[in-house]
């Protein structure tokens, strides 16, 4: 008789393991296609790691030992061959770091750092979604609408079901930390709606935990929760000897080295990380966050007053933070982290807590120990290998300075995953023994001997970008989905030689990091040799590109041309190269990495502006300087050489005469606690935070503050807060910003012989050298 199981699909959102009189039980919370919230229960699965090789001493020592469930011989691969190991499984997860640190001492240990729900999730091979076939079980202590224990899993294909999400925002008093007030905004089918708590301050409390359990959220945010909100919250309920129960088990949220928090059941996102991670703004309050996305900003009420504004005027502060909830939610909407998160989840297998909270390098772990485990290779311990000398980065090849025109941009798909792909190179075939030479002269086994875990992936998820970016071709209606799809792929797969030259992740080797730079250094100085003794000029190569003119002075002829070489190389090389653009001029600076050009081809960019190497990139920048050498870039794109320095020198003129736009000066930087700085008042943004606090403005340690410096002829600056919206009624210093433009303008106009003195004192000296004919057009940077 065959058995006929119940089953739910279930997109997974965080994963967590609960200790039961009976065992460890792994939960795996999610939401099903039809939109219901699920914790999937898992008994019996245990911990486990390896020892290689271990002596009897340790052995008989774990052999009398309780906790140790049983041991079994094993063999695996590690460093290079075959090895005896045991597997050591315990009863509890939470006592694994003790006994690694004990076999430590006897010989290496294997897999014995990976988190035990990671653990369950590779050893069962889940994705980020799953059909669970099981039986649905009475509710118990959590809150979800359907509790199962699992029976078995089955992956299954990507969804997306409606996520419901709640914003919280706390009002209390400054003076004794008494919560007046908790402001609600949920975000449920497309809709959001505001709430308030309101009450006796145990009363809030209680309301609030009871909120939590009815609303039942998937995402919980806020604006800077994780620093204050939280941690308030946290405080008030041991102050009433209540417990702060709001995770899907009601257990209580646990804060991860000192960040960011984890709850069982919810993701907690908080919106201020989500602007941190997504936008470059000179300013993250929420007041100028809300007016940059949607040009309205909080309520009209006084936060270091906030005791006198609540006996004022209760309501008005009851709607004050109810517009706060609402705000951090909108923004976390409209920045789409949650679905670019939802994406990275597809392709790492992860739920999307793990996808959020986790590094890089994790993500890279769920698709390689799974591999590793297929394969019966050993796992490392992160941490354990130590890069012992700087890898050499990619190859730039720059030639004079000047304006070439009709120039080619072919750029290398995904060279880095390429490279690994076509040279095999991977940890598991690095030996003495290989017949795959790098140009640093370490050997790699070649695919037919033994496949490198690393390449078959690579070349997995490389086949799965191009089926993706297939399918938003021939399905317009859903270009959106594939499109965060395969952009989520590029990320991973880009990801992988990041994690592989680091010095801490568990599958790392210098000399495999070493050598993809190196065999991507010889292919682009190969290319570059082959291209020039066909008489053809190369006038930039940087890592993975090569820039070269065109015979051809007309777009026709000159894309044939561009695609005609891109095939050539590509076929030649077994890597592809894929024809980009055409820069109609290009300059050159003759420095490394410096170089601007204007886009003619593709029509999509047609009219682009490329700047490589001229950047601001100081963490006192401010507008003026890019704003400047866009303007001074366009004239000599134009061949207007004689113009560009005109325009330099009365740029800075202007400047020193003050007059530019206000907002055009305004600097900004993050700054820490206080506690944290050596020196505070010698740095601006610290005593910009502080006039900004004084001043009744919202400062959260870790957020950018925005100033305009208006004196810096002393030993140190004094700088003034800058404030959208509000009067700004000091005078800048205006020749501090003329020296900074002028600095910034001369890293161009260097090349013609005028440097930042010349630029400041207005010296009519030029040296155009061979830079053509000047033409006259109206300058960009028009200032009244």
């Amino acid at each position: 008789m065959r058995c006929l199981y119940v089953y739910w699909d279930v997109r997974l959102l965080t994963a967590s393991y609960s200790r039961e009189e009976d065992g460890v039980v792994v939960e795996l919370y999610g939401k099903t296609r039809e939109g219901k919230s699920i914790v999937v229960r898992y008994k019996g699965f245990k911990p486990y790691f390896y020892l290689v090789e271990p002596p009897s001493t340790i052995l008989e020592k774990f052999s009398q030992d309780p906790e140790i469930y049983k041991m079994e011989e094993v063999e695996l691969w590690h460093k290079g061959k075959v090895r005896k190991c045991v597997k050591v499984t315990l009863h509890s997860p939470w006592k694994t770091p003790r006994y690694r640190r004990e076999a430590l001492e006897f010989c290496d240990v294997l897999a014995a750092d990976i988190p035990f729900h990671q653990r369950f999730i590779y050893d069962f091979d889940l994705g980020s979604c799953v059909r669970v076939y099981g039986k649905e079980e009475e509710k118990g202590k959590y809150t979800t609408e359907l509790v199962v224990n699992a029976e078995k899993f089955e992956n299954i294909g990507d969804f997306k079901p409606p996520l419901k999400i709640l914003s919280f925002d706390i009002e209390n008093s400054m003076k004794n930390g008494r919560i007046f007030t908790i402001g609600i905004a949920i975000w449920e089918n497309g809709e959001i709606r505001k709430e308030s708590i309101e009450g006796d301050e145990k009363d809030i409390l209680w309301k609030f935990l009871e909120m939590i359990w009815k609303e039942d959220p998937d995402i919980i945010t806020g604006y800077n929760i994780d620093g204050y909100d939280l941690e308030l919250l946290s405080e008030r309920y041991k102050k009433y000897g209540m417990d702060f129960l709001i995770g899907r088990d009601k257990s209580k949220p646990q804060r991860i080295v000192g960040q960011f928090w984890r709850l069982h059941g919810r993701v907690i996102e908080d919106a201020w990380w989500a602007v941190k991670k997504e936008l470059r703004l000179k300013q993250e309050t929420l007041q100028a966050v809300a007016m940059h996305l949607f040009g309205e900003g909080k309520l009209d009420v006084d936060r270091t007053n906030i005791d006198e504004e609540w006996e004022k005027d209760k309501e008005k502060v009851i709607e004050y933070c109810k517009k706060d909830a609402e705000l951090a939610l909108r923004i976390l909407l409209q920045i789409g982290i949650i679905n670019k998160y939802l994406d990275l989840a597809t392709v790492t297998k992860f739920p999307l807590e793990d996808v959020i909270h986790s590094g890089t390098s994790t993500w890279v772990d769920s698709l390689l120990i799974r591999e590793a485990d297929r394969h019966n290779i050993g796992v490392p311990l992160q941490g354990q290998e130590r890069k012992s000398r700087k890898i050499e980065g990619g190859y730039v090849h720059t030639i004079e300075p000047g304006l070439y025109h009709w120039v080619c941009v072919l750029d290398f798909k995904s060279m880095y995953p390429s490279i690994i792909i076509k040279y095999n190179i991977c940890f598991t075939t690095l030996s003495k023994d290989g017949d795959i030479v790098s140009p640093t002269g370490v050997r790699f086994l070649s695919k037919e001997k033994r496949e490198g875990l690393i390449p078959k992936l690579l070349a997995e998820l490389m086949k799965k970008r191009d089926e993706l970016k297939r399918k938003m071709k021939e399905d317009p209606d859903n270009r959106d989905y594939y499109n965060g799809l395969q952009k989520a792929v590029k990320i991973l797969m880009n990801t992988f030689y990041g994690v592989l030259a680091s010095s801490f992740y568990r599958f790392t080797n210098p000399d495999i990091g070493a050598s993809i730079t190196a065999f991507a250094r010889d292919t682009i100085k190969r290319i570059i040799a082959e291209l020039e003794s066909e008489g053809i000029k190369v006038v930039y190569g940087d890592t993975d590109s090569v820039f070269f003119q065109s015979p051809y002075e007309d777009l026709e002829n000159t894309i044939e041309f561009g695609m005609r070489k891109a095939e050539e190389i590509s076929r030649r090389e077994k890597l592809i190269l894929e024809f980009e653009k055409i820069l109609e001029p290009f300059f050159s600076h003759g420095a490394k990495k410096r170089y601007v050009g204007r886009i003619i081809w593709p029509d999509e960019e047609k009219g682009n502006m490329v700047v490589r190497g001229y950047e601001i990139r100081r963490t006192d920048s401010f507008d003026l300087q890019s704003e400047a050498q866009r303007a001074v870039f366009e004239k000599i794109l134009d061949g207007d050489i004689q113009g560009a320095i005109e325009l330099a020198r009365e740029i800075v003129s202007k400047v020193r005469a003050g007059k530019v736009p206000i907002e055009s000066l305004v600097i900004s930087r993050t700054v820490k606690d206080f506690k944290f700085y050596k020196n505070p008042d010698s740095m601006p943004n610290v005593q910009a935070a502080r006039k900004l606090i004084k001043m009744g403005q919202e400062f959260i340690p870790g957020m950018k503050v925005a100033w305009i410096v208006v004196n810096a002829r002393g030993s140190k600056q004094d700088v003034e807060p800058y404030i959208p919206g509000m009067e700004f009624n000091r005078k800048p210093d205006y020749r501090y910003y003329a020296r900074r433009v002028a600095e910034t303008l001369a890293r161009i106009t260097d090349v013609f012989g005028v440097d930042e003195e010349n630029l400041l004192t207005g010296s009519r000296q030029i040296s155009l050298g061979a830079f053509g004919k000047e033409k006259k057009k109206k300058t960009l940077f028009d200032f009244e």
